[in-house]
């Protein structure tokens, strides 16, 4: 049986009160009306409490309170967007100014569910991924990015905790502090703007100690064992990592020039490489 509304087991004030209150009835009646103007007050605020979830929080259903009834389709969605606002200040975020729109305000909905969640994987690979998805939107599995920790694919000689030198004597990164967002080039990230926001998101999210950088890639791109375009469907764990190894170095942007943008510097030994052919870079073979 559901519970009773709170307001329907509220005590009245002058029920408290020692009984000898109550030895005149005519002083108690007038005691009673008087205390009554407190009883409303109370009994409106356990109302609005109890009926808090049903407009204050990520699933609200009910009509803000405060909203007259005639207030408009548009005055709704600014009062429930305000709301949220103001929910997730409880968690110290500031929702973008692209989360405006009627589709925003779904990703703002979903930010709330599952703030939770996300801050408690906060800074971690996994979690800055899951971030990257819903501050885009990403559900479907062939648009999720691919995140690639060096590490896992580094050769024997990189393992050892000794940093490593490039042919021109420069010290290279570690690999287990550099990491590589490949994000698929779907229809969200064709204009610039988009991919400026995802760079953006990229640099302030992505966990402090690792060294990310985020490279575009043709939709439906896969990075697994046996799969992608021209990749035996027999790939030995070694051609694999090969493989993955070479992107890696290779890799800044697998796009068309014309829908590409330069966000990162390819980890080589140093060499100019042009990765988006487009030119010869200068060299010191090219200059003078």
């Amino acid at each position: 049986m559901a519970a009773e509304h709170p307001a329907a087991e509220y005590t009245p004030v002058a029920a408290h009160l020692p009984a000898v209150f109550s030895a005149d009835q005519e002083s108690f009646e007038q005691l009673e009306g008087y205390l009554a103007l407190v009883d409303e007050l109370n009994r409106a605020h356990l109302e609005r409490l109890a009926e808090l979830p049903l407009w204050c929080g990520p699933d609200a259903a009910a009509w803000p309170p405060d909203l007259p009834e005639n207030a408009g389709g548009e005055a709704l969605l600014a009062r429930i967007s305000a709301l949220y606002d103001e929910l997730a200040a409880w968690w110290g975020f500031s929702f973008p100014g692209t989360w405006r729109d009627p589709q925003g305000l779904v990703r703002k909905r979903r930010f709330l569910q599952r703030a939770a969640r996300l801050w408690r994987r906060r800074g971690t690979p996994d979690g800055f991924l899951d971030w990257f998805c819903l501050w885009f939107g990403i559900e479907r599995a062939a648009s999720r990015p691919v995140l690639v920790e060096h590490f896992r694919f580094a050769e024997d000689g990189e393992r050892d905790g000794k940093p490593q030198t490039g042919p021109d004597g420069r010290e290279r990164p570690l690999p287990w502090l550099r990491v590589t967002l490949f994000v698929p080039l779907s229809t969200r990230f064709r204009d610039a703007a988009a991919r400026r926001e995802a760079a953006a998101v990229v640099e302030r999210y992505a966990p402090a100690h690792l060294l990310t950088r985020l490279c575009w890639v043709p939709s439906g791109f896969v990075l697994r064992k046996g799969q992608g375009p021209g990749v035996p469907p027999d790939e030995t764990d070694a051609a694999f990592r090969e493989r993955v190894r070479r992107l890696l170095c290779e890799a800044v942007d697998h796009v068309p020039h014309k829908d590409g943008l330069r966000l990162g510097k390819c980890v080589d030994d140093g060499a100019p490489t042009d990765r988006l052919d487009v030119g010869r870079l200068p060299s010191p073979a090219t200059e003078g």
